[in-house]
């Protein structure tokens, strides 16, 4: 799953670059992302949280968030055709990250849920990543990226592609949370920078009238 969502970051900017963009390989992606991340998690959510525990509630929980992906990649679909929000912006948690977010639990946890309370905790979880996937919570994107920080961009995505390789335990979990709390970051840091911006003196500023 990790190596799909690498993968999925790329397709879009190869099919830019060999100028092979249409909007069937748009459909075609959000099926094969449907299939990937929804499909592929909701198994896992039911298998790993709730097989031994209550596999009724494991169905419906799992059909939640194969719904919440579908809907979140429909409306992905609909807003850029009709080109209604920026490129370098994502309206809701993207799928991939929602599938991570469940492979982070499990790559955490390793051994299927047993205990009732932990289930129950985990069903909220998951009914949690699912409502960000349809929320109107702008995430950021790589996209449009300054051109002199591009270089220095890749290098780090590198390295931290290797690292999660590497150590996926602990890697993993930590940038798909990261990531899911990252427009409240973003927040808080706009909020910060701009109660620390200099403010001009009063007596920095001309007195038109009395030069007048």
């Amino acid at each position: 799953m990790t190596g799909s969502v690498i993968l999925d970051g790329f397709d879009g900017t190869v099919a830019r670059l060999t100028k092979t963009e249409s909007n069937f390989g748009v459909q075609l992606d959000s099926l094969v992302d449907a299939v990937t991340f929804g499909l592929v998690a909701s198994v896992m959510i039911y298998m790993w949280g709730f097989q031994n525990t209550n596999p009724p509630i494991g169905q419906v929980i799992g059909f939640i968030f194969l719904s919440a992906g579908v809907i979140r990649l429909a409306r992905f679909n609909v807003l850029k055709e009709a080109k209604a929000q920026p490129s370098n912006v994502f309206v809701g948690l993207p799928i991939p990250i929602g599938a991570l977010a469940i492979a982070s639990v499990v790559l955490v946890f390793e051994t299927p849920l047993e205990d009732q309370s932990h289930v129950t905790i985990f069903a909220f979880y998951v009914l949690l990543v699912s409502l960000l996937m349809v929320s109107s919570i702008r995430y950021r994107t790589m996209k449009k990226m300054n051109s002199k920080n591009n270089l220095l961009v890749l290098f780090l995505a590198a390295i931290i592609i290797a690292i999660a390789i590497k150590f996926p335990t602990y890697t993993i979990p930590t940038l798909t949370l990261l990531y899911m709390i990252s427009p409240l970051l973003f927040y808080v840091y706009n909020k910060v920078r701009k109660y620390k911006a200099p403010t001009v003196p009063i007596e920095s500023v001309p007195d038109k009238v009395g030069e007048s």
